[in-house]
């Protein structure tokens, strides 16, 4: 067997083996804390319903009222006629996470956002509109995948500043710069869509299953430190869920705003 071919095999073994040991052995995790910032509050949700905030980290049912944002009524992640009631949203707006004008200034206390900001080709630009729906002293709870346990595993964490270029010349959620690094290095054998929607990225804009960008907890810290947000707490749970609990401060805001 060709080195490269044994590495990839030892390299999955290891990603499984992992997924293992992290599903019998759960690192400290203060559900209390979490539960204790969104409990009686009204928030909105990008791209739900998300199972984690049902099991893991379980803060649908401390909430008073929840809205939803998805970028279409059909979306490819979950299946939308079969809904617990723990999550059952007040209202769904149908409309794009960079783009939230048809919601005013400071409408909620809280935001979730579990396995988005990563589908989004410009970060710095949908956290600007985040805050702009969120009350002074509102709450971001944020969850990014830890690419070494994905199908991200092969691809560099992204770069702050390539963030930051994509901000500055206001990318639109069309960019498929990205494409040939997803197309080289995506690990197909860890993606569970892959054998229903195959390799096809081109339409990506309708499906948004392209992860623009790839995580790690400092290129988090540096996204919510430059958009102003007061870091509170950063977790991980298993599998794979990078966790950040972020606060809006009264001086909370992008530099400038496109």
């Amino acid at each position: 067997m060709p080195n490269d071919s044994i590495h990839k095999f030892l390299r999955l073994k290891f990603i499984r083996l992992r997924r293992v040991i992290n599903r019998y052995c759960h690192p400290y995790v203060n559900l209390s804390l979490y539960q204790d910032c969104l409990r009686g509050k009204k928030g909105i949700e990008i791209g739900g319903p998300s199972m984690i905030f049902c099991d893991a980290l379980p803060v649908y049912g401390m909430v008073d009222e929840i809205d939803c944002i998805n970028h279409s009524s059909e979306t490819i992640w979950c299946n939308r006629s079969v809904e617990p009631t723990a999550w059952r949203y007040s209202r769904e707006y149908i409309c794009d996470a960079i783009n939230l004008s048809i919601i005013p200034d400071a409408s909620y206390d809280f935001l979730l956002s579990s396995h988005s900001l990563e589908h989004i080709a410009n970060p710095l630009r949908a956290l600007a509109e985040w805050m702009r729906i969120l009350k002074h002293g509102a709450y971001l709870l944020i969850i990014v995948p830890d690419k070494r346990f994905t199908f991200d595993h092969l691809r560099p964490v992204t770069a702050f500043s390539h963030i930051l270029t994509d901000f500055e010349q206001n990318t639109g959620e069309d960019d498929l710069s990205h494409l040939p690094e997803v197309v080289r290095l995506h690990d197909a054998k860890l993606d569970l869509l892959s054998k229903d929607m195959g390799s096809d990225w081109s339409n990506n804009l309708q499906t948004r299953r392209m992860h623009h960008h790839v995580f790690d907890r400092d290129l988090l810290r540096q996204i919510c430190d430059y958009s102003g947000l007061e870091t509170m707490r950063t977790d991980w749970i298993n599998p794979y869920h990078i966790v950040m609990l972020a606060k809006k401060s009264r001086f909370a805001g992008l530099p400038y705003i496109l």
